[in-house]
């Protein structure tokens, strides 16, 4: 008999198309992670991740299922990275043209920038003050973070459930 969990788990897997040095395709026998939890009972859908649209929708519908009682549920959020993993990796497996291509026609910010305008949620202005806020509230916390003593060594712990 499959045992087959309950829990309202909701699994999210970023398939950004390219591991370190390589295609999916080139790495992987099956390129739909979507279903990789079939084996265990756990539906799964695959989300264009680069539509913050469709993955709201897919988030709705996964949580719904868990709430539901029914279980596990995967994501799959297609997306794409524009750059290497590391310093160490160059990003040599594609062209700049693919890059350029989808930073263009499919980032996820121009996308719902461009929708939020287009139905009239906001206007540019709105949207530029909206990034400033962001930014100022960003290298606020990275002064804070880098300006900040470093934690006493008696702190490793706290917070940490052990149970041995």
């Amino acid at each position: 008999m499959l045992f087959r969990s309950k829990l309202p788990v909701i699994y999210i897997i970023e398939n950004n198309r390219y591991g370190m040095g390589t295609s999916i395709e080139r790495a992987s026998a099956t390129t739909d992670f979507a279903h990789r939890g079939q084996a265990y009972g756990i539906p799964g859908e695959a989300v264009d991740g680069m539509d913050v649209m469709a993955v709201r929708a897919a988030a709705e519908r996964a949580v719904e299922h868990a709430r539901a009682g029914k279980g596990p549920f995967i994501l799959e959020m297609k997306t794409y990275r524009y750059r290497g993993h590391s310093m160490s990796d160059p990003a040599k497996y594609r062209s700049k043209e693919e890059v350029e291509k989808m930073r263009t026609q499919h980032d996820p910010i121009d996308q719902l920038a461009k929708f939020l305008i287009d139905e009239g949620y906001a206007d540019e202005a709105a949207l530029k003050k909206i990034d400033r806020e962001v930014k100022d509230i960003v290298t606020d916390a990275a002064e804070f973070a880098q300006n900040s003593p470093e934690p006493d060594a008696s702190e490793l712990w706290t917070d940490v459930l052990l149970d041995a």
